[in-house]
């Protein structure tokens, strides 16, 4: 009984500090002055990237001053922002980057000084303003670093600088791009690149290869194979392998030999009941196949045409939403149903990147894929358009 009453008297003795108004906090933190040293917030991101599009407009950015630790400001903090050309070497010397300075007279710190109130610990928010037309190129990149320059408050050489990098892109419906052939209304919607040549099947089962001229454009093409409409699918796998899936069954995947002039040698199937898939994309040394809900499913395959059965795993969902998906590089590409354009970073083991919107408008196309850095893209009259690429700008194809 002794014990039971000791229990509820602590319970009492708790349930009452609880209740209690005022808490109090030991805010006396050994060498807390050391902490207490001016910074940029956005400087925490290194660098900052934005995407501008050359026009008239002027861009606004943000930047700011913030006082760190624990401890209350109880003075007036003055603070002097910089930029400096010589910022810009470091970063490129310590990155291993090559960017260039922003041109002179194309930024502007509308706020050079500001003031941190006592009581306050930031400055709150400051302009920067860019213009890009006349001084910048399309899909150049350029960095600003603009820099706590002066202060009477200790600063923090760490967060002393925010880099601003930032590229130019086309206006929106002035991105420039050449015909590379003329299919015509009927040419068919599989296409796909062949080590820079292009091969085509066509509406009535023909593979068609159309071999590539210097300045980007394509032959007329001849074909180097038929009856190939048994698959509903059909791609490159790098190397020398096409691969196609059955339309019909359970969409069981084979694999065929070609060489670099588009002759055919053995073929086998590597795979049963593919069917299960709505879409199945080639990245390197992978096949991955979105379901009907969406999920994505890295199969490894080698080049003799076996899966490694051990590293077979799911790495995504809400692929479903998309209308094209292309391989680019490191990365994968996507195109909603609004025409948006989105890059994933994808590592060889599946792991994704922080995805970046990098284009608009590309609804206006059937068919878009990759061709080493550019991309290629179909329209409804059957012109090919190619695409001078770099996912570094924004692509923004209509107005």
């Amino acid at each position: 009984m002794k014990k039971i009453l000791q229990i509820s008297l602590l319970i009492f003795c708790i349930l009452a500090a609880g209740c209690s108004k005022e808490v109090d906090i030991d805010l006396n933190v050994k060498d807390a002055e050391t902490y207490s040293m001016l910074y940029m917030p956005q400087a925490n991101v290194s660098p900052v990237i934005k995407s501008l599009s050359i026009t008239p407009s002027v861009s606004k950015f943000n930047y700011s001053a913030y006082m760190g630790g624990s401890l209350d400001n109880n003075s007036t903090i003055n603070v002097k922002f910089g930029t400096s050309s010589a910022s810009v070497d470091d970063f490129n010397l310590k990155n291993g980057t090559d960017y260039k300075p922003m041109p002179e007279g194309s930024y502007t710190l509308d706020n050079p000084e500001a003031q941190i109130n006592a009581g306050s610990k930031n400055t709150g928010v400051l302009n920067l303003s860019i213009k890009t037309q006349g001084f910048i190129l399309p899909f150049q990149s350029y960095l600003l670093p603009v820099s706590i320059t002066e202060a009477n408050a200790k600063i923090n050489p760490a967060l002393q600088t925010t880099y601003f990098l930032i590229t130019g892109s086309y206006a929106p419906g002035e991105v420039p791009r050449e015909k590379a052939y003329a299919l015509g209304a009927n040419a068919g919607v599989m296409f796909f690149d062949f080590n820079g040549d292009m091969i085509g099947k066509s509406p009535n089962g023909n593979l068609l290869l159309y071999p590539a001229g210097t300045n980007g454009t394509f032959s007329s093409p001849r074909q180097i194979g038929a009856g190939w409409n048994i698959f509903n699918t059909v791609f490159y796998y790098g190397g020398n392998r096409i691969i196609g899936r059955f339309a019909a069954g359970g969409g069981d995947v084979a694999q065929y030999i070609i060489d670099k002039n588009g002759n055919f040698g053995a073929s086998k199937t590597v795979g049963f009941g593919w069917g299960i898939f709505a879409k199945i994309i080639p990245f390197k040394g992978l096949l991955l196949g979105i379901d009907g809900a969406g999920s994505m499913n890295m199969y490894p395959l080698d080049a003799a045409g076996n899966f490694d059965f051990g590293r077979i795993k799911t790495i995504g969902s809400g692929w479903g939403g998309f209308t094209q998906i292309i391989p680019y590089e490191n990365s994968l590409l996507t195109i909603d149903a609004t025409g948006d354009m989105y890059q994933f970073p994808l590592s060889d083991d599946g792991i994704f990147g922080a995805k970046s919107k990098v284009g608009s408008g590309w609804d206006m196309y059937s068919l878009v894929f990759s061709a080493g850095k550019d991309l290629l893209a179909l329209d409804g009259a059957g012109d090919l358009w190619r695409y001078k690429f770099n996912p570094i700008g924004f692509w923004p194809l209509k107005k």
